[in-house]
C-alpha cells in the first residue's frame, strides 16, 4: 500500500465501523421486536384460555339439571379442561379457590345481571392473582400440554 491508498482504506475503515454499527442496531431492534412478540403473544394466549375457560363455564352452568349442581358440574368441566383425571390435594386446593368465580358467573346468568357479571370477572382475576402469588406462575400455563412427538411411519 502507498500513501496515495491511505484515504480509501480511510473510507473503507469508516464503512466497515458503519455497516457493524448498523448490525449492532438491527440485532438490537431484532432481540426487542421478539421480547415484545413473545409478551405479546403471551396475554393473547392468556385471553383466549380465560375466554374458553369462561365459555366452558357458562355452558356448564347452563346445561346443568339442577341449578343447585351448577357450581359443581362447572368445577368438574373445568378439572376436565386442565386434564385432571384424579383430583389430589393440590388439584383441589385450585377448584376450591375457583368456586366463588364460578358462583358469581351463575348468580349473573340466573339473574341476568350486568353488575353480577363485573363480580364473576373480578372473582376470577382474584384467583388469578392468587393463583400466582401461590405458585409464581399464571394460572393458564396449566392448560399447556407436553405432545410428545411421534414418528411418521410410512407403509
Amino acid at each position: 500500500m502507498t500513501d496515495a491508498d491511505a484515504p480509501a482504506l480511510d473510507l473503507i475503515a469508516r464503512f466497515e465501523r458503519a455497516a457493524e454499527a448498523a448490525r449492532h442496531t438491527e440485532d438490537g431492534y431484532r432481540k426487542e421486536a421478539a421480547t415484545r412478540i413473545a409478551a405479546l403473544a403471551h396475554d393473547r394466549s392468556g385471553a383466549f384460555r380465560r375466554l374458553n375457560l369462561v365459555r366452558g363455564a357458562v355452558a356448564a352452568i347452563a346445561d346443568a339439571e339442577d341449578p343447585e349442581k351448577a357450581v359443581a358440574r362447572a368445577r368438574f368441566i373445568v378439572a376436565q379442561s386442565l386434564g385432571w383425571e384424579e383430583i389430589g390435594p393440590p388439584q383441589e386446593r385450585v377448584l376450591d379457590r375457583l368456586v366463588p368465580f364460578l358462583e358469581a358467573l351463575r348468580a349473573g346468568m340466573a339473574d341476568g345481571d350486568a353488575l353480577r357479571a363485573d363480580d364473576a370477572e373480578h372473582a376470577l382475576r382474584s384467583f388469578e392473582d392468587w393463583y400466582r402469588t401461590e405458585t409464581g406462575s399464571d394460572f393458564y400455563a396449566l392448560f399447556d400440554r407436553y405432545m410428545p412427538e411421534t414418528p411418521r411411519v410410512d407403509f
